[in-house]
């Protein structure tokens, strides 16, 4: 068996790569979730370097806010030589497994032997959860080479002696980090270990000066993504760890349930025979004085620390498996010649049989109450279709190809926003993909709904919200009529709605004019109240008013509480002095004539002549915000001077004319902490991750603002009445 061991691994991976592309051959269904966001990623990089962009690598750089690019550009860089389809993505994937079965075999031989490495190399190549990794386009299996890779170098550093893989190890530190921010956890411990070696070495100065040096290295390469990201990130890693757990009903943290979810999967993830001879591995891995400190730390110390958080998921525990196969190599290795002989064998018929069983269901997986998951772990591909190029297809000839906004309302794996928003990019498309909405369906041409499960139960409120408005509502279902019907593998159907606003006949478009004129404040009561000095005047054609579109409406008031007043937590803010207009308004007449409700379909532009807000209504405002507590602001002219109550920390802010996109941007002079002026270019880097006007982009209607202006005691748009 250790005689030809690149040869035996050659052969694995290039059997597992015959398995990944006969699955992905007969597979039909679209990628879903973070497979397609990762694929978005992917081509989005791709085309930010074939298509010229101006600032490609910025671009890059801020694609995502948690996902680094290293593995999604690595794609897009492997799509300028082969085709944008599943098959190139996931040839990615087993590139990286392999590099994942070279790395544990290298590390197997450096620290137990030829023979162990290979077995090791094996248990980890067909560990079901790794054969299933290579059918989706994820991050965790690259993350798991990633960290093989590093506990390899990391060996051959030799506690930081031996400065060539020093320089190497501080590189693929850099690299593990751009693949997933969580790769520090699984490589710290077993670092540390490595450190405290240097520490207590006679050439420790030496040796912490390379340890020192690979630190930089790591950083200077991943500091470009992490540096914008530095404030945030944490937040965002919290929130997933425990928030969004909770949100989607997991078991809480620290209790029987959340503590043995981990030990319960470990068998259907790992393997048949992999996982109890990596729980015996544990015990016999003591006779190994130069492998157990690594090993132990490898593979214990993540396991108990993804078991603690909230967040439960088998690609959390997937960069464990290399450790962990290590550590049932030598299980293997301490039963004697004899029983080891015969375990190899065991292990070999195993790997080969949970591979078929994970990949095709041949034969099918068992299912028991012990394991929350059947025995192996199995997701047989399926050539059902999804009809999502028809339903594409019919979107792009009921547009006339022009540009639409799509909401897809369900979260249903095969049939959700994030499989129709990466086919449209993958086509192409002038479409811009959309999750469903919350209030009227402001600027949306087109929606996808589908009868039967709409997803996971912690997600569907909105989209059962929306299914039973179309279903009970006449007014909103008039206007988007049904244009397709598409029936889907799990035996429900796909409806695909576009906006049509049929023509009131029965009242004039005079009186339509009035009703709108006349709009009381009940019309608007989800987002204003307090209306005092209310005045709507309207310019529009007979004919388009009966559809609902208004060429253009002005709408002045006093002063007006505007906001989102049905939400929780969110204060709404006095205006002052409003005056705005319209451009082609469409609204539904529909509703206007039979309920008095304004519903406002779509608009051209809206553009904010003229409010003010005082500094009253600032305090107000700030007082009702979760954040809003925490700081101070003082109108003053020309600037807002902002000041945190808990933290010594001041800074002005001014308001500038609209920059790209956004309808203002901001600058900040003068920053100030605990009395020390702060660095130009920090602020700046503040300002980029702080910066509230980046949201505004991409709004529904293109908002502008005249000449803004700080006066003392009031903001000032365009030239208010004072």
């Amino acid at each position: 068996m250790s005689r030809r061991p690149r040869l035996l691994l050659a052969a694995l991976v290039v059997a597992l790569a015959t398995v990944t592309a006969v699955w992905v051959s007969i597979d039909r269904r679209p990628p879903e979730s973070d497979h397609a966001n990762h694929l978005e990623r992917a081509l989005r990089c791709h085309r930010a370097l074939a298509d010229g962009a101006p600032h490609p690598l910025q671009a890059i750089l801020l694609e995502s806010s948690f996902y680094p690019p290293l593995v999604p550009c690595l794609t897009g860089l492997f799509y300028f030589a082969a085709p944008v389809v599943p098959l190139t993505a996931q040839a990615v994937m087993v590139a990286f497994l392999a590099l994942g079965v070279a790395a544990v075999f290298a590390l197997g031989r450096r620290l137990v032997g030829v023979e162990a490495g290979l077995l090791a190399a094996f248990c980890f190549a067909t560990a079901p959860f790794v054969v299933l990794s290579l059918t989706n386009f994820q991050l965790d299996l690259p993350l798991a080479a990633m960290v093989a890779l590093t506990l390899h170098l990391l060996a051959r550093a030799e506690g930081f002696a031996r400065g060539p893989w020093c320089v190497a190890l501080g590189a693929v530190l850099g690299l593990g980090m751009l693949t997933k921010p969580t790769f520090a956890t699984y490589v710290l411990p077993a670092m540390g270990w490595s450190a405290w070696h240097a520490w207590r070495a006679p050439d420790r100065r030496r040796r912490l000066g390379l340890l020192v040096l690979a630190l930089v290295i790591g950083a200077a390469l991943a500091l470009p993504w992490y540096g914008p990201r530095l404030v945030g990130l944490p937040m965002q890693a919290l929130n997933r760890s425990f928030k969004q757990a909770a949100e989607a009903g997991q078991a809480e943290a620290l209790t029987p349930a959340g503590l043995l979810f981990y030990p319960r999967v470990f068998l259907p993830q790992f393997g048949l025979l992999a996982a109890p001879l990596c729980a015996w591995g544990l015990w016999a891995v003591r006779r190994e004085p130069g492998a157990r400190a690594v090993l132990w730390l490898s593979a214990l110390a993540p396991f108990v620390l993804y078991s603690l958080i909230q967040n439960k998921n088998l690609r959390y525990t997937l960069p464990i498996l290399p450790a962990a196969a290590l550590v049932a190599a030598v299980g293997v290795g301490s039963l004697g010649r004899r029983w080891t002989r015969r375990a190899i064998w065991c292990c070999l018929a195993a790997g080969a049989l949970q591979v078929s069983m994970t990949a095709f269901a041949l034969p099918p997986p068992v299912r028991t109450a012990l394991f929350l998951t059947p025995l192996p772990i199995s997701f047989p591909p399926s050539p059902a279709d999804w009809q999502e190029d028809h339903v594409l297809d019919d979107l792009v000839r009921a547009s006339g190809g022009k540009p639409a906004r799509v909401a897809v309302v369900p979260n249903y794996n095969f049939f959700s926003v994030s499989n129709f928003r990466y086919e449209a990019l993958r086509r192409r498309l002038p479409l811009e993909v959309t999750r469903g909405w919350s209030g009227p369906p402001l600027g949306i041409d087109f929606v996808i709904l589908k009868t039967g499960s709409q997803g996971p139960s912690f997600t569907v409120a909105k989209a059962e919200r929306l299914t039973k408005a179309f279903a009970e509502d006449p007014y909103l279902a008039a206007v988007f009529p049904v244009i397709g019907d598409y029936p889907l593998p799990d035996r429900s159907h796909g409806i695909l709605r576009a906006r049509r606003v049929p023509p009131v006949r029965d009242v004039t478009p005079a009186e339509l004019a009035r009703r709108l004129e006349t709009l009381d404040e009940a019309a608007l009561a989800d987002y204003v109240r307090d209306v005092e000095g209310l005045r709507i005047t309207l310019d529009y054609r007979p004919d388009a008013m009966r559809e609902g579109l208004v060429d253009r409406i002005r709408v002045e008031a006093r002063a007006a509480t505007v906001g989102e007043l049905r939400r929780e937590n969110r204060a709404p803010l006095r205006v002052r002095d409003v005056r705005l207009d319209v451009e082609r308004l469409l609204i539904n007449p529909q509703r206007l004539l039979a309920t008095g409700a304004l519903e406002i379909l779509d608009a051209d532009a809206l553009r904010i002549e003229a409010l003010a807000i005082t500094q009253a209504d600032l305090d107000a405002f700030l007082r009702g915000q979760p954040a809003g507590t925490a700081l101070a602001i003082a109108l003053r002219d020309g600037w807002a001077h902002v000041t945190l109550r808990r933290f010594p920390a001041s800074a002005r802010v001014g308001l500038l004319p609209a920059a790209g996109d956004s309808p203002f941007s901001v600058t900040v002079e003068d920053a100030e902490l605990a009395g020390l002026r702060v660095p130009h270019v920090l602020v700046e880097w503040v300002v980029r991750h702080f910066d509230p006007t980046p949201r505004l982009r991409g709004l529904p209607v293109p908002v502008s603002l005249a000449a803004i202006r700080i006066r003392t005691g009031r903001v000032e748009v365009g030239s208010p009445a004072r």
